[in-house]
């Protein structure tokens, strides 16, 4: 009986549904506060959405130029890919900042109603969480080795 509880908690479809479920929930509240309001809402909502964006394609393109077995100890190639990783966080920051300071702003300036700014920064929270963590869920290294021991070897 306590065998099959860690595999209900470990079943990888039902964090993609939970995931889900909170996506769905962040959209909800963004179309939500846009029909409080005005249309506003879901453009701050598609900032949210792509925020991280910026982060996965430079960690991309830095792990593409470098392989396994490249032996380069120069220090200016480390160099390099720490900048293009700090490009995308900074701009994966600045989308975020937007997102939550444009409903202020929009508030402030009686564009947005304060339900309706509230339910914007709720639901666009949501959703960059969401996406972080399907990114974040699908970018780790699982080690499962299912009780089988390395035999040695190589090419059979």
């Amino acid at each position: 009986m306590n065998s099959s509880i860690p595999s209900i908690s470990k079943n990888p479809l039902n964090k993609i549904i939970g995931l889900s479920i909170i996506l769905s929930i962040g959209f909800l509240l963004v179309i939500l506060a846009g029909i409080y309001g005005n249309w506003f809402p879901i453009i701050i909502g598609i900032i949210f959405a792509i925020a991280h964006l910026p982060v996965a394609i430079t960690k991309n393109l830095v792990s593409s130029n470098s392989s396994d077995y490249d032996f380069n100890f120069d220090s200016t190639t480390s160099l390099n890919s720490k900048f293009i990783i700090e490009i995308g966080q900074f701009i994966t920051s600045f989308l975020l900042i937007s997102g939550i300071y444009l409903p202020i702003l929009l508030t402030h300036s009686k564009i947005l109603t304060e339900f309706a700014s509230a339910l914007t920064i709720v639901g666009g929270l949501l959703i960059y969480g969401t996406v972080y963590s399907f990114s974040h869920y699908f970018d780790q290294v699982e080690d499962e080795d299912d009780g089988l021991t390395d035999l040695g070897g190589g090419v059979i």
